[in-house]
């Protein structure tokens, strides 16, 4: 299977393939150890009612891009998520064909009267890959990551930052994510397997986001949550050296990572589904992910007959398919996917360390005029995009969500024909002046811009190339910058050097709140200008309003009123400015049995039950 950096701002619960590692105290050398102890099958283990098959096969896939990290506290991209959705599991998860919530660690839960207080009830007898058992003791300190605050070494009291506002030990995108309003959710341990957690106001999206946080091992990282190290733990060179040391709960453990090369996957010794037969899963004893720059060499690598399951890019399909017969795989189309496709324009007013603005004054000030962003939007051919780039496997999309969303979706938001006409004039209104083939502003500055995507990623540096030549004919300039994702990431996040960006987001969760990161000033994925202390302008303090008004209400069309008047803004502002969205493709080997493509997990999702045929 090919897994795409791409798609990483997106907030999502993982119906991924998983990988647990056998971890020690944090810090300690310690040499691989000989031996790992299994636990007895859990009293309530999951039966995961497919066919029974045979044990011991290998899946081999590809994964586009390399990890930074294997701390979720920390990471903040997509070949991260995909290895850690393999260690880690959350209390609830997905199901694959409705969106509906289901029992994953939590065998079950309760909801209060006035929707303020959830009780999980956790599965017993699961044991952490390393045979330590798992505890509501885990789910406490996994939120007390989130919320751990700094102390002030003499007085004991809580550290405010500049703004009055509390400083947390172990700031990341849970902690934000995980905030009510501001507030703290209160969790309470009720014996070993029962755990309560009660929200300060009605959060309607707290059984999916709340229960979807993956747990963390409290033995093992209980002494760097303590020593101040929290952040350092799990990182590549522990997954280089020391893979055993990181512990999930989930099918597989990390055998091996060899930076650039591969990760090897092992199966959990102490997994918690069974078959039908009373049989611990999975069926496979292995999983080598070879790691290759784009989707194109994946590809090839899957029509070769070289990896198992694959996620086809749709320019990429008609060539694929061909192959079918002779090298005895499927390729299934999906319908249309939940990915999207954006550009955004740097509108963080901030200084580097030098007193630099990030964003020279004078382009600062275009890109901060909607007439500009509307300007280049109605600028885009994207009908020439979904024909010449995707050969017509993708759909135009004029706002945050996807069709695929139909609950969600606004149809009825202002759209962006492609129209040179109203652009030129959108850049009248601005001053602008067409003069010797190049678009000015009112000081003369000639209009250009930088442009970043994705390297590894071709349909975007097709995309990109397709911008540049249809902001040309408007007299702009674009220097196009194709980048590894990971050097994108730090110049979105961190350092801020850059004029604009094009990126995508996943579907993530089928629920509005799965963007809070996103659509909320304060967010560390509000991509155009994270994490605000304030909102910068009164449309993102509106979009922050009714975000808190999503997450109060119950009631899916209230909410739908709300969300909807979202995506009015986001299409009126055009803070991103969407392209297409692609439809859904995916292959797999004919002789993997068990599979049951589904339209939220592809042909993966059920993967512990998945067994294969020997080659003959």
């Amino acid at each position: 299977m090919a897994l795409y950096p791409s798609d990483i701002f997106a907030t999502q619960l993982q119906l991924l393939l998983t990988v647990s590692l056998i971890l020690s105290g944090c810090g300690s050398e310690q040499q691989r150890p000989s031996t790992v102890a299994v636990a007895p099958i859990p009293v309530d283990a999951l039966v995961v009612d497919f066919p029974s098959g045979e044990f011991d096969s290998t899946i081999v896939e590809t994964l586009a891009g390399d990890l930074a990290t294997v701390n979720p506290l920390v990471n903040e991209t997509m070949a991260g998520s995909a290895v850690i959705g393999r260690i880690l599991e959350g209390l609830i998860t997905l199901d694959p064909h409705t969106g509906d919530v289901i029992p994953n660690l939590a065998k079950s839960w309760e909801i209060s009267a006035d929707n303020l207080q959830y009780t999980f009830h956790l599965r017993r007898g699961i044991h952490w890959s390393d045979g330590q058992p798992f505890t509501a003791d885990d789910v406490l300190f996994t939120w007390g990551c989130f919320f751990a605050k700094q102390l002030d070494v003499d007085s004991g009291k809580v550290v405010l930052d500049e703004n009055g506002r509390v400083k947390y030990r172990y700031r990341s995108r849970s902690t934000f994510g995980q905030l009510i309003n501001g507030q703290e959710p209160l969790v309470e341990k009720l014996d070993d397997y029962t755990v309560r957690f009660t929200t300060p106001e009605v959060y309607a999206p707290f059984l999916l986001f709340g229960g979807g946080e993956e747990i963390l091992p409290q033995h093992v990282l209980q002494v760097s949550f303590d020593d101040g190290t929290l952040m350092d733990q799990w990182s590549v060179e522990t997954a280089i050296n020391e893979p055993w040391k990181i512990v999930g709960l989930n099918m597989y453990v990390l055998e091996s990572y060899r930076p650039g090369e591969r990760i090897v996957f092992a199966k959990n010794p102490n997994y918690w589904k069974v078959n039908t037969e009373g049989q611990r899963l999975p069926y496979v004893a292995r999983v080598i992910t070879k790691i290759v720059q784009d989707q194109n060499s994946s590809n090839v690598a899957f029509a070769q007959g070289l990896t198992d399951f694959e996620s086809i890019g749709p320019d990429n399909v008609a060539w694929v398919k061909r192959g079918e017969e002779r090298f005895d795989y499927t390729v299934l189309d999906m319908g249309p996917s939940s990915q999207t496709n954006f550009i955004w324009f740097n509108l963080n007013p901030g200084k580097d360390a030098d007193g630099i603005a990030y964003v020279e004054p004078y382009k600062f000030e275009w890109f901060s005029d909607k007439r500009f962003r509307q300007a280049v939007s109605h600028g885009i051919n994207r009908e020439g995009i979904v024909r010449g780039v995707y050969f017509n496997r993708a759909n135009i999309l004029h706002g945050y969500v996807s069709p695929k969303r139909k609950l969600w979706h606004n149809d009825a938001i202002r759209k962006y024909a492609y129209s040179p006409e109203t652009s030129r004039e959108l850049f009248a209104q601005m001053g602008f002046t067409f003069e010797d083939g190049q678009l000015k502003d009112p000081l003369g500055n000639s209009i250009e811009f930088s442009l970043m995507t994705n390297s590894s990623s071709g349909l975007r540096v097709e995309m990109a190339t397709v911008f540049k030549e249809n902001m040309a004919a408007l007299g702009i300039n674009v220097e196009l910058q194709f980048l590894d994702f990971n050097t994108i990431i730090n110049k979105t996040s961190d350092s801020f050097d850059y004029e604009a960006c094009m990126l995508g987001l996943g579907g993530g969760a089928p629920d509005p709140y799965a963007g809070k990161d996103i659509l909320m000033s304060g967010g560390r994925l509000h991509q155009w200008y994270p994490q605000q202390v304030e909102p910068a302008t009164k449309w993102e303090a509106q979009i922050d309003a009714l975000m808190l008004e999503i997450g109060r209400h119950t009631d899916v069309e209230v909410r739908k009123k709300y969300f909807f008047e979202v995506q009015e803004i986001l299409a009126e502002q055009q803070p991103l400015i969407f392209l297409v969205s692609p439809k859904d493709f995916v292959g797999y080997r004919n002789r993997w049995q068990n599979v049951d493509p589904a339209p939220l997990g592809g042909v993966t999702w059920n993967e512990e039950s998945l067994w294969a045929k020997p080659n003959p």
